[in-house]
């Protein structure tokens, strides 16, 4: 429907705010139905699910394995985000008629192709052209975010703020209630822990009391830079010297006790060696904050109309308008009666209403359209395990694990649950398919060792001959 252009995404450093041109998207081919309009400019369908595919790609190569249909839903979506962000900034652009000099675009246009290779760009078809309209693009762009940020300023403490780390380790007492009373315990606790740590190693300690996921490696929490903590766990954190124990402190999360074990400060040659580096860091992440601003102030001025229903229904559903959402999804369904991954979404939109019943509903209808797809039988029998429909949920179950054999982690969560329903016929069921898949890793894992000593081997003996010819001669 339009040319892939995933080679050629050249501005990344904008992340949601993403602009790669919507001409290379397919877009203004009047000949595609709208899915969306921006300040009455349309969005086509073939500019989206081009988009589409290339962000399940992108996420497909990142993560690997099959992908959900809960999270192609997501990315369908961001992808549409995405176009309505192209829109606005070429908007813009239209409104501001950067020019950019001929020997700037002749420049660009020499980059990129010693960057790709003609071959490459010429096996998608690109004309020179379509890639001078694009190159054109992108300097506009590049234009049109310097004149929104201007010129930025990163002074030193800034730059030492930004390279300075600390390790430390901690026990958190979790407090997940609003109630005082749970609070007061969680404190009474915590202090009862600091008082034994005069006797009693921190690490043993976070081992025994803490609440956090890092007390089986004793509390270690890592090397920690500014601004990857809450406030006030990192206010006490880069006030303390190496060795020390804090007192308690105090985060929404309940009650943390610290110890740094080691700090990277902001001196000597390493750090001066990278000074201007981090300066440039800073720069360009200020520059993304400042075009991410404006781009949302636009986007908030903007007017959009969302055509198509199932990205009508996922934008209700972002803003917890479950109703909305719900009929949304329905109507998706009335122009596409067999598609079972609407039927999941509009089960998941009841869900969210507390119409237990509906969602189940739905979900069996899903499972009816999609019969081999594995995470629509884990999906509805979660259900019936919320419902107390446990003879269903455990039957569902063991077709989930049916239809997953070669994933893993969803078997091991299977038979977690069916470990807790207590059907112990199901969990070593389970167990055999686990131990199947663990033992088709063990040989994929084996193939490759051989694989390397033959090719080691195989590289050894031409030596040994070129040696032999050469004594020869």
């Amino acid at each position: 429907m339009a040319k892939p252009l995933i080679i050629l995404i050249c501005v990344a450093f904008l992340g949601g705010a993403l602009y790669i041109g919507g001409s290379f998207f397919g877009g203004g081919r009047d000949a595609y139905a709208s899915v969306a309009t921006v300040n009455g400019r349309p969005i086509t369908l073939a500019a989206l699910e081009n988009a589409y595919f290339q962000e399940a790609m992108y996420y497909q190569m990142l993560y690997g394995g099959q992908l959900s249909s809960s999270v192609l839903e997501r990315i369908r979506y961001e992808a549409f985000d995405i176009l309505v962000n192209n829109s606005l900034i070429e908007q813009e652009l239209e409104v501001r008629k950067y020019k950019p000099e001929q020997a700037e675009i002749q420049q660009e246009l020499d980059a990129l192709v010693e960057n790709y290779g003609r071959e490459t760009l010429d096996s998608y078809g690109y004309t020179d052209a379509e890639l001078r309209a694009y190159v054109t693009q992108q300097l506009q762009f590049k234009q049109l975010v310097d004149d929104l940020t201007g010129e930025i300023t990163i002074n030193d403490q800034a730059v030492k703020d930004s390279y300075e780390q600390v390790r430390a380790s901690h026990i958190l007492i979790k407090v997940e209630s609003e109630e005082t009373e749970a609070w007061d315990h969680a404190k009474t606790v915590a202090e009862e822990i600091r008082q034994k740590l005069d006797t009693m190693e921190f690490e043993e300690a976070a081992r025994l009391y803490s609440d956090d996921s890092s007390a089986s490696s004793g509390g270690d929490l890592g090397f920690i830079h500014r601004g990857d903590t809450v406030e006030p766990f990192e206010q006490a954190v880069f006030s303390m010297e190496v060795g020390e124990i804090s007192d308690l402190v105090k985060t929404d999360f309940g009650y943390h006790i610290i110890k740094v074990t080691d700090k990277i400060l902001a001196e000597g040659d390493e750090f001066e060696a990278e000074k201007e580096s981090l300066r440039e860091q800073l720069v360009e992440q200020e520059r993304i904050k400042l075009f991410n601003d404006w781009l949302l102030g636009q986007k908030g001025k903007a007017e959009i109309v969302i055509l198509d229903h199932q990205l009508l229904a996922y934008d209700y559903m972002l803003n917890g308008e479950y109703e909305q959402a719900a009929a949304a999804y329905q109507k998706a369904l009335e122009e596409n009666p067999s598609n079972p991954y609407l039927y999941a979404s509009l089960g998941q939109a009841h869900l969210y209403l507390d119409q237990l019943d509906e969602a189940i509903a739905k979900y069996e209808k899903a499972v009816e359209l999609g019969p081999n797809d594995g995470q629509l039988h884990l999906a509805l029998a979660s259900l019936y395990m919320e419902a107390g429909r446990n003879d269903e949920a455990i039957t569902t179950f063991l077709k989930a694990s049916e239809l997953s054999t070669s994933d893993l982690f969803a078997q091991m969560m299977i038979r977690s649950v069916l470990a807790e329903l207590g059907d112990e016929d199901a969990v070593a069921v389970v167990d055999e398919r686990i131990e199947a898949i663990q033992e088709m890793y063990n040989q994929i894992e084996e193939d490759a060792e051989a694989g390397e000593s033959t090719e080691d081997a195989g590289t050894d003996e031409p030596e040994a001959d070129s040696s032999q010819d050469q004594t020869a001669e």
